[in-house]
């Protein structure tokens, strides 16, 4: 209850809050407690204790029970029952809840024993709606001064979050440890749908509907914790939110629910829902929705509602992690079909294959063998390329159309028994001068078998051209071994090599289909993938088994294993005649044309030196190397590499110009020789373009990422490629120019005469800085670094939020003169730095913000300087305040003194009054212009600004005038129009300024001269001009009148006073109004005319029309108590006289002490105070003066020579209702006092 309620009421009722005031205000008299005076002292103290509890309370008292409580119990009775619950029956005030607290109730009064309930669901009326509540409370009885139980006392404590957060997380629980084992879309909602029913107290009910999987179908329910509801998914409006992904809170009419729809708790009808969406992996990939019911026993708050979005969180894990289960029984399913259409796909294009291959080879074959008409060398060389690439591919072909064959099963084997160690030499030795022109050796050891062997001899040339093939491609120096013989009951069959060997952990995958060994070393990186998984395969079709071993850098060896005889294999695959033991020549010239391309190479460097410069090409193909190198020839000077590491030792001996390189290669390929180069600054812009049979736009992406400049896809036309490699080069020698350009930009920004930086990204990483930032920042690591992690000085600065700003918004910052603490000298505290400073946002091509510019320039030393000029500034104010106080401190008395004079009447001395009167008021004007100047260059000038007629103005201007003017006799014509020329204006300063010309003009014009004010609207401005005939402006003066301290009439110069502040002051206040003031002059002697231009106002509002004069001062005080505090006797005294003519009592303090020990004695209605008291000040007098007893009512007036705005504003905080500046006038605190 505030304090100004509190008068008057009982003190048992003085509490914070409204209760005590409504208590008291309440009409006692027609309940059975009574009036409050005739309350027992038992009940004031329980109500006392209660109102004064921040507990929620309530309390009951007498055989009704009359209901009271404080202001924490009214969140619990909620505002449809507070405040109409105060003084009723308790019975009445919780009558829905009457049935489990009567028992209660009655317990205590009847047994005086105390009641404790904790945690007890309660249904509670809100008016709209009955809320679910769970409370903490205990009945205490309250005894009367008779002893006897009068009422009881309630404390209570609301735990419905605790009880509601617990049911629900066991909800949470249960659902998210049974949905997540359903492997089924279908079991999982189920699931999920019975643990939601089992809390029908939060989710009365709920319907989960699963997207249609056309766009533009209806949304299917698949489950419900209540049955079907009529028309639910257009009420609920299902689709709209699957579709939108937003949440719906959907309202329900309580009188129309539709069917299906179950009352909620207490028998109530719902009224609302929230439908939420359930997302799906991908975003905006919403899988369906979920209605949940709104308890109708409930607020949806933040809490409830977070509570139902993780219902439907959980309920969209669930139905994903069923669907992915579904998806991976599906997938599964899929890749065996794959595998299957797979094979028969490569079945059926090796088939198709064939035909233009026969047609190929066939014309090409014999245009080679026509001795009749010999093709000419070049084109002869060319023939035997598509020949040799021809059998490759028919080869390739074979391989897949027999593979595909074994793998359906539908391979047509035909065992006969042969002179297996003659077929077996001759596939071997085909190889010998493939295997000795690369300097290795061959060793065929393949004795006479002396037990039959039944082999498909088409089959055994397979397997023993795949092995062989295959240990000639990994082996770089040694030997190459084959040998067979009869090894117990089964032949066997090895071939090893002393080749580069096969990791361990490959072994067990190395028949597998496609399978390659990541890394190792070989002659080509072309093939299939498929050979050895190809003869494992044939080799089990002979029954037999392969096997394998290996040491990296010594060699492999494969063993093939064979039983003896027939008995093994199908009666009806046996041929019935022998099978010829000739290998068959296309099958073998495959192979071993294959081979020797392996070790055909050419020399690094072609002599012929072209035009555009030296390119690189790099291909383990020598049929590719040869072809790129004819064609390449003639514009660029080539060099070939067949791997990855020939082309980068290459390249570090003489850096090419471009580099064309194959892909797949052995020992290095193209992708980890691009890394190569580009990991080192000498190589990483040199054009790099790769050359691959892999196609697809994600292998050119992959291509393009890893960094090469270009991705050609085999097969390719030799004017495409020529057209790549031109755009290239271009693009290189642009480069070159960009490259130049930053250098010099770069020189630039190191060479700039302002310390600039330039930081990268959201941490604001130093990415370059010249050395004047370097200097201005001293010695500290810059680049590389964050603004956090080389400036940690600056935190708590705001430097990091003006960045962090910045690069938000897009937008710069400038700073001007900013304070920073610097560590310029490393181990030393931070020193006091002044910056100026701009933060310019970089853009990147979309205009997003991506770093920040730095441009610094320290200004310390202005700061200071201006730091210097500031204090002198205050040092100014501070002394034009003191020389106010001490200028009319003096004042005072003599003022007071003339008005003593005046008041007593007399014709003593008048002329000599008269005098001392004017002098006075021309030193009281000199004071104010000085101190009006100060606070206008201080910008400490507030103007309130109220509607006026300038005739107004005006008016109050002239009669500031008038004395001077009437003095000097002149001549005043005004011509002023009483209304229509309004103006929003401070009305004192506005005659301020007008009075100022008035005087200035009486001023200087001789006595009897001519004064004229005139006033009009010239278009959206109100014009006041000031005219006189007085003695002029020369024109050398014109422009500087309105200067501070400046005056401009040559004639009568000093002799007229003044400190020349007037003109300056008048400007100053024009425009602080948005106007202006102007003087001319014809010239000495011609007189002046000022103008004085404000905005004008289109029409005046009633309001502004009233007149602001205050009323007039009301009769006589009567006796009034004023005690004058002021150290200066004689303007105490003086005061004192001057109030005790005009009707008050007075009494006279001249110190703070003094005025202590009279106040009590004297209990004055009215103290004025000097504030420039000695030893304790007024201020300080104030408050002590407050504090005495008997002075709650004292008014307090500030009398001083402090005259500024902060002097008034002071006084007013320190609790004085007036601020009056000495001289002060009697007649204004005389209405002041009557005011009292």
């Amino acid at each position: 209850m505030s304090s100004s309620l509190a008068d008057g009421i009982p003190r048992f009722l003085c509490a914070p809050g409204e209760l005590g005031a409504r208590i008291w205000a309440h009409d006692w008299g027609s309940t059975p407690l009574g009036p409050i005076d005739g309350w027992p002292h038992s009940l004031k103290t329980v109500v006392s204790l209660m109102l004064n509890s921040p507990q929620p309370m309530w309390m009951g008292w007498g055989e009704q029970v009359t209901f009271l409580y404080n202001d924490a119990y009214i969140d619990v009775l909620s505002l449809a029952k507070h405040p109409w619950a105060l003084g009723r029956p308790t019975a009445e005030v919780w009558a829905e809840i009457w049935h489990y607290c009567g028992p209660l109730t009655e317990r205590v009064f009847n047994s005086g024993e105390a009641t404790m309930a904790d945690g007890v669901r309660l249904f509670m009326n809100r008016g709209a709606f009955v809320e679910e509540t769970f409370y903490s409370f205990s009945y205490s009885p309250v005894r009367d001064e008779s002893g006897n139980v009068a009422g009881l006392f309630c404390a209570n404590l609301d735990v419905s979050s605790r009880h509601l957060n617990a049911r629900r997380m066991h909800t949470l629980s249960d659902m998210n440890a049974r949905t997540l084992q359903e492997k089924t879309v279908h079991g999982a909602c189920a699931i999920a749908m019975e643990a939601i029913g089992r809390n029908p107290d939060d989710v009365p009910f709920a319907q989960l509907y699963l997207a249609a999987p056309d766009d533009g179908a209806p949304a299917r329910l698949l489950q419900a914790t209540h049955g079907e509801i009529a028309g639910a998914a257009a009420l609920f409006e299902v689709d709209a939110v699957i579709a939108s992904g937003v949440s719906h809170l959907i309202a329900l009419d309580p009188q129309a629910s539709p069917a299906g729809l179950p009352l909620g708790l207490a028998g109530q009808p719902h009224r609302q829902a929230l439908v939420l969406p359930l997302s799906g992996s991908g975003r905006g990939n919403n899988i369906g929705a979920l209605v949940l019911g709104v308890s109708a026993a409930r607020q949806l708050d933040a809490d409830y509602r977070g509570f139902l979005e993780l219902i439907a969180t959980q309920a969209a894990n669930a139905i994903r992690h069923a669907r992915a289960s579904e998806d991976e029984r599906l997938r599964a399913d899929m890749l065996a079909e794959v595998d299957r259409a797979k094979t028969q796909f490569f079945s059926n294009v090796s088939h198709e294959f064939r035909t233009p291959l026969t047609l190929l080879l066939g014309p090409v074959n014999d245009a080679l063998e026509d001795s009749s008409a010999p093709l000419p060398a070049p084109q002869r060389e060319r023939l035997q390329l598509m020949q040799r690439n021809a059998l490759r591919l028919q080869k390739l072909v074979n391989t897949l159309l027999e593979f595909s064959r074994v793998q359906a099963g539908r391979a047509q084997a035909s065992f006969a028994s042969i002179d297996l160690a003659a077929l077996t030499t001759d596939l071997a030795s085909s190889f010998r001068s493939a295997i000795e022109g690369a300097g290795l050796r061959l060793e065929v050891d393949c004795a006479a078998l002396t037990a039959p062997v039944y082999v498909d001899p088409v089959m055994w040339e397979k397997i023993v051209l795949n092995l062989v093939s295959n240990a000639f491609k990994f082996t770089f120096e040694g030997e190459i071994r084959v040998s067979q013989r009869i090894v117990g009951e089964r032949l066997r069959l090895e071939v090893a090599d002393t080749g580069t060997g096969i990791p361990h952990d490959q072994l067990p995958h190395l028949f597998e289909r496609f399978h390659r060994v990541e890394g190792a070393r070989s002659r080509t990186h072309e093939g299939s993938g498929i050979g050895l998984a190809l003869v494992h395969d044939l080799v089990t079709l002979h029954g037999g088994q392969i096997g394998v071993e290996s040491v990296i850098g010594r060699g492999t060896v494969f063993s093939v294993v064979i039983p003896l005889g027939c008995a093994h294999l199908p009666a009806e695959q046996l041929a019935t005649t022998p099978a010829a033991v000739t290998p068959a020549p296309a099958a073998v010239a495959a192979f071993v044309s294959e081979a020797e391309g392996w070790t055909h190479s050419h020399a690094a460097t072609v002599t012929q030196v072209a035009s555009h410069g030296r390119l690189l090409v790099v291909d383990d193909n020598a049929d590719m190397r040869d072809y790129l190198r004819r064609l390449l020839q003639p514009h660029w000077q080539i060099e070939v590499c067949t791997n990855g590491l020939e082309a980068l030792a290459s390249v570090e001996r003489d850096p090419p110009d471009l580099i064309l390189s194959d892909v797949m290669m052995p020992q290095l390929d193209g992708f980890g020789l691009l890394a190569a180069l580009r990991a080192h600054p000498a190589t990483r812009d040199i054009p790099f373009m790769l050359l691959s049979a892999r196609a697809g736009e994600e292998a050119r992406l992959e291509g393009l990422q890893a960094g090469a400049d270009d991705y050609l896809v085999k097969p390719f036309s030799g004017r495409e490629l020529a057209a790549r490699i031109e755009v290239l080069r271009l693009r290189q020698r642009v480069r070159g120019m960009e490259a130049a350009a930053t250098r010099r930009l770069q020189s630039i920004f190191s060479q700039a005469p302002v310390a600039i930086a330039i930081l990268g990204g959201p941490e604001h990483v130093f990415e370059q800085a010249n050395d004047y930032y370097q200097q201005l920042v001293g010695p500290r690591p810059l680049v590389g670094h964050t603004v956090r992690a080389a400036f940690p000085e600056l935190a708590s600065q705001g430097i990091y939020e003006l960045l962090d700003g910045v690069l938000a918004t897009g937008q710069p910052y400038v700073g001007r003169s900013v304070l920073l603490r610097l560590r310029r000298i490393p181990d030393q505290p931070p020193a006091e730095c002044w910056f100026d400073f701009v933060y310019q946002p970089l853009l990147d091509e979309t205009g997003k913000p991506h770093g920040v510019a730095v441009v610094a320039f320290e200004v310390t030393e202005l700061a200071t300087a201006k730091r210097a000029a500031e204090a002198a500034n205050r040092a100014k104010d501070e002394f034009l305040a003191m020389l106010g106080h001490e200028l009319r401190n003096p004042l005072a008395p003599i003022v007071t003194a003339l008005q003593l004079m005046r008041m007593r009447g007399g014709d003593y001395a008048i002329k000599e009054r008269a005098v001392i009167e004017r002098q006075t008021k021309h030193l009281v004007a000199l004071v104010d212009d000085l101190l009006d100047v100060a606070r206008v260059a201080e910008g400490k000038i507030q103007l309130r600004r109220q509607v006026i007629e300038m005739a107004d103005v005006v008016a109050r201007a002239i009669e500031t005038a008038s004395p001077l003017i009437e003095q000097k006799r002149h001549e005043l014509t005004v011509q002023v129009p009483a209304s229509g020329l309004p103006v929003l204006a401070d009305p004192v300063r506005c005659a301020q300024v007008l009075a100022n010309l008035l005087t200035n003009a009486a001023k200087y014009t001789e006595t009897g001269g001519h004064l004229a004010v005139r006033a009009w609207r010239d278009g959206a401005q109100v014009v006041v001009e000031v005219k006189d005939n007085g003695i002029g402006i020369s024109a050398e003066m014109i422009g500087s009148v309105f200067e501070r301290f400046m005056q401009a009439r040559q004639a009568l110069s000093r002799s007229q006073g003044g400190l020349g502040l007037g003109l300056a002051i008048a400007r100053s206040m024009m425009e602080l109004h948005g106007g202006s003031v102007s003087a001319y002059s014809a010239g000495v002697g011609c007189g002046s005319t000022f103008t004085v231009r404000m905005p004008a106002l289109q029409e005046r509002s009633p309001a502004a029309q009233e007149g602001s004069e205050s009323a007039p001062a009301s009769a006589a005080p009567g006796g009034l108590s004023v005690l004058v505090v002021d150290d200066n006797e004689d303007a105490a005294r003086a005061l004192a006289e001057a109030l005790e003519l005009m009707g008050y009592t007075v009494q006279v303090a001249f110190s703070a002490p003094e005025a202590l020990a009279l106040a009590p004695q004297l209990r004055p209605q009215v103290g004025l105070l000097d504030i420039g008291l000695p030893g304790m000040d007024g201020y300080e007098l104030a408050m002590r003066l407050r504090q005495l007893p008997g002075m709650d009512g004292l008014r307090l007036f500030a009398v001083t020579g402090y005259g500024q705005d902060a002097d008034r504003q002071q006084a007013m905080k320190a609790g004085f209702e007036h601020h009056l500046t000495k001289p002060v006038d009697l007649g204004r605190l005389d209405s002041m006092l009557q005011l009292t």
